[in-house]
C-alpha cells in the first residue's frame, strides 16, 4: 500500500510539475524545434563577459547514414526501452523513484532535451524540465527521426582541442569512415563514450575505452542485437591515429558572439544555448560550391570570398566569412566594405521607377549627353545612342545610368541607396550612381530582400533565439520590417532584375535548372571586386563576392562570371530543399537528408 501510495503521489507531482513548466516557460513550437536541427552556440554569460564555449554546428544526419549497428548499441547502452515508451520510462523513472536515487530512468529524448535545450546544471528541476521537454520531442517527432537528433548533436568529446559533436564527425574523427560504414566493434567503442567522452575517449584513454565497449557488446548480446559478443575484436579496431577532424566555422561563432553582445536586453549569467538561423545543408553547399568554383579563377588573381543567403525576413541561411579564418579573420560577408560596382545600380533604377520612368522609357547612351563633372564610359567602349531603360540596365551600361541619375536627380538616388540600406550614410553627387561607395555582402542583400519582400527590409542576423536555464526563452528574433518601397516599386524592380539574367544579358550565368534567378551583376574598376546580388521566386537573397588579394588586382573576371557563376551552382542543388519556401525553414523532418550534390 505504501509503495502504491509513494507511485501516486510521484505521479500527482510528476504531472504538476510538467503544468507548472508548460506555463513557466512555453518555448514557441519553432524555437523548440530550431534548437533541435539548428546549429547551436554554446555560452556562458559572467557579468559583462560573455564566452564562447562550443558549437554544434553539422546539418542532421540522413537516415542512411544511421547504420543498424550504430543504433542497436545506443539502444541497448542507453535506454533499452525506447521503442516501448512515449519519452518518459515511467517504469525506470519509477524504480528510481521508489529507490530513493537521483539518477536512472534517463530516455534518449531526456538527454537531447539536456543536450540541446536545458543545459546542464545539476538540480532536480533542471531534471523535471528534462522530462518535460521529452515529452514535447516525442510528440513532435518520429522514433527513427529522435535517433537521428540525438546522434547528431551528442558529445563524442575532443581530439587535438577540436570538439566532436555528432556521429558523422565522430566516423570520420576517430575511424576516418563515413557513418554508415562503422562495424560492430567500432559501434560499440563510439556509443561506449558516450557516457563519459574523455574517460572513454579509444586515442587517449584506450584500455578504458575497450572495456566500455565490452560492457556494450554485452548489453547488445542481452538485448538480442548481437549473437555473441565474444566474436567481435575490440583490439584491432581501437584507433590508433586521428582521423579528419571536422571543420570549426569560426566566422558563424564570431558573428554570433558579436550579435549576442549587441543586444540591447542584458541575459542573465550562465549556461545558455543560441540558437542561429544557418541552414546546415546551405552552409555546406555554400562552402563546397565556392571552394570548387573558385579553382578555375585562381589563375586570374581571385584568392578571396564571401557569400551570404537570406530568407524573406533577414535570417542568414547561409555565410561564407572567408576561404581562410586563419590567414584573416574578418568577416567578408557581415563586416568588410567593397565598392559596390554595379549592383548599386538598384538605387538608381528604383529612384527612377518612384519618378514615374518606365521600362520602356527612352535613356541616352552617349557620353556628350552627361553634364555631370564624372563623365563614365562603358565597359565594352560602344555607345548605342537611345535605348529602353530596360536594356540599359540589362546591359549594365553606364552612360546611359548616369545620365538617367542626373534626370531623376544625384540627391534622389543617394536617399534611396541610404532607405534601402546599401550606404549608411547619404553620400553627394554621383558616387553612389555606379557604386563607388562602399558597403558589405550583408546590407547589400538586405537592399535586394527589400525587393524580393515586396518592398519590406529586414536587417540580416544569424542570432534567432537564446535559450537559458531550463529551456527558457531569453531571446528571440521579432524584428518588424522597415518599408522602404511601396509594393508596386519592388515589383517593377523585380521585373528590371529579371532582365539582367535573361538569356544574352550580362547576369545570365546565374540562371538555374528549376528556378529562376533575379538580380545585378558589379564589376569595380581595375578589377578589384567582382559581384552578384539577386533572389528566386522563393524569396531566397545570395550575395556572392570575390577578389583578388589585398593591395593586388584581379585579371578579366567579371561579375557575371564567377560570382554569377556561384549563385547558379549555390541554388540549383538547393531548389528541392527550399520548394515552397516561405520564410521559415522546412523542419518537416523528411527534409533533414536532403544533402547538397556537388559533383
Amino acid at each position: 500500500m505504501k509503495r502504491l501510495f509513494r507511485v501516486g503521489i510521484a505521479t500527482v507531482l510528476f504531472g504538476l510539475i510538467l503544468g507548472w513548466l508548460f506555463v513557466l516557460f512555453p518555448v514557441e513550437k519553432r524555437v523548440f524545434k530550431a534548437a533541435l536541427t539548428q546549429p547551436l552556440v554554446n555560452f556562458r554569460k559572467t557579468d559583462d563577459q560573455l564566452q564562447f564555449i562550443s558549437c554544434i554546428c553539422g546539418s542532421t544526419l540522413r537516415p542512411d547514414e544511421v547504420p543498424d549497428s550504430v543504433a542497436n548499441a545506443l539502444i541497448a547502452t542507453e535506454d533499452r526501452r525506447f521503442y516501448q515508451h512515449f519519452g518518459i520510462d515511467f517504469l525506470s523513472f519509477g524504480k528510481a523513484v521508489l529507490s530513493g536515487g537521483n539518477r536512472g530512468g534517463s530516455t534518449l529524448e531526456m538527454q537531447l532535451a539536456k543536450n540541446t535545450l536545458n543545459g546542464a546544471s545539476p538540480s532536480a528541476l533542471r531534471k523535471y524540465a528534462e522530462l518535460f521537454f521529452a515529452t514535447r520531442i516525442s510528440l513532435s517527432y518520429k522514433k527513427e527521426d529522435i535517433l537521428r537528433l540525438y546522434l547528431s548533436r551528442v558529445n563524442f568529446g575532443r581530439l587535438n582541442g577540436v570538439p566532436i559533436f555528432g556521429l558523422r564527425d565522430a566516423a570520420y574523427a576517430y575511424f576516418n569512415v563515413a557513418p554508415e560504414r562503422l562495424n560492430f566493434a567500432q559501434a560499440a567503442i563510439l556509443v561506449g563514450m558516450i557516457n563519459a567522452p574523455s574517460l572513454y575517449n579509444p586515442i587517449n584513454n584506450p584500455k578504458s575505452s575497450s572495456q566500455r565497449a565490452e560492457l556494450v557488446l554485452r548489453r547488445m548480446e542481452s538485448e538480442g542485437f548481437i549473437d555473441s559478443a565474444v566474436g567481435v575484436e575490440l583490439a584491432a579496431a581501437l584507433p590508433r591515429s586521428i582521423g579528419r577532424l571536422p571543420r570549426r566555422d569560426r566566422y558563424l561563432e564570431d558573428q554570433v558572439m558579436r550579435e549576442l553582445r549587441d543586444l540591447t536586453e542584458p541575459l542573465p549569467d550562465g549556461l545558455h544555448f543560441a540558437i542561429t538561423t544557418i541552414d546546415p545543408i546551405a552552409q555546406e553547399q555554400a562552402r563546397r560550391v565556392v571552394a570548387r568554383d573558385i579553382q578555375d579563377y585562381r589563375s586570374r588573381g581571385v584568392a578571396r570570398a564571401g557569400l551570404i543567403s537570406l530568407d524573406s525576413k533577414g535570417r542568414v541561411l547561409a555565410m561564407l566569412g572567408g576561404l581562410d579564418y586563419r590567414a584573416s579573420n574578418w568577416n567578408l560577408a557581415m563586416q568588410a566594405e567593397r565598392q559596390a560596382a554595379s549592383t548599386a545600380k538598384i538605387a538608381t533604377y528604383v529612384a527612377a521607377i518612384e519618378a514615374g520612368w518606365g521600362p520602356g522609357a527612352t535613356l541616352k547612351d552617349n557620353p556628350d549627353d552627361i553634364e555631370a563633372d564624372f563623365v563614365p564610359r562603358n565597359v565594352d567602349r560602344r555607345y548605342v545612342g537611345d535605348i529602353p531603360l530596360r536594356d540599359c540596365i540589362s546591359q549594365s551600361r553606364n552612360v546611359c545610368t548616369m545620365w538617367l541619375a542626373e534626370r531623376i536627380g544625384f540627391d534622389a538616388v543617394a536617399e534611396v541607396a541610404e532607405r534601402i540600406g546599401i550606404t549608411e550614410t547619404r553620400m553627394p553627387g554621383s558616387a553612389i550612381v555606379l557604386g563607388a561607395a562602399e558597403t558589405t555582402l550583408a546590407r547589400n542583400a538586405g537592399a535586394y530582400l527589400a525587393v524580393s519582400n515586396g518592398g519590406e527590409l529586414y536587417e540580416p542576423h544569424v542570432l534567432r533565439a537564446v535559450l537559458g536555464q531550463y529551456g527558457k526563452v531569453l531571446y528571440r528574433d521579432s524584428a518588424e520590417p522597415t518599408r522602404v518601397m511601396t509594393l508596386v516599386t519592388a515589383e517593377r524592380m523585380k521585373q528590371l532584375l529579371a532582365g539582367v539574367t535573361a538569356d544574352g544579358a550580362t547576369g545570365d550565368t546565374a540562371q538555374f535548372e528549376g528556378g529562376r534567378a533575379y538580380g545585378k551583376t558589379g564589376t569595380s574598376q581595375e578589377n578589384r571586386d567582382a559581384w552578384f546580388v539577386g533572389f528566386t521566386d522563393q524569396g531566397i537573397v545570395t550575395a556572392v563576392w570575390v577578389g583578388p588579394p589585398e593591395g593586388r588586382l584581379m585579371r578579366n573576371v567579371a561579375g557575371g562570371q564567377l560570382p554569377a557563376e556561384i549563385f547558379s551552382d549555390y541554388n540549383v542543388n538547393l531548389v528541392e530543399r527550399f520548394q515552397g519556401y516561405v520564410g521559415q525553414l522546412p523542419y518537416d523532418p523528411a527534409s533533414f537528408w536532403r544533402d547538397v550534390n556537388v559533383p
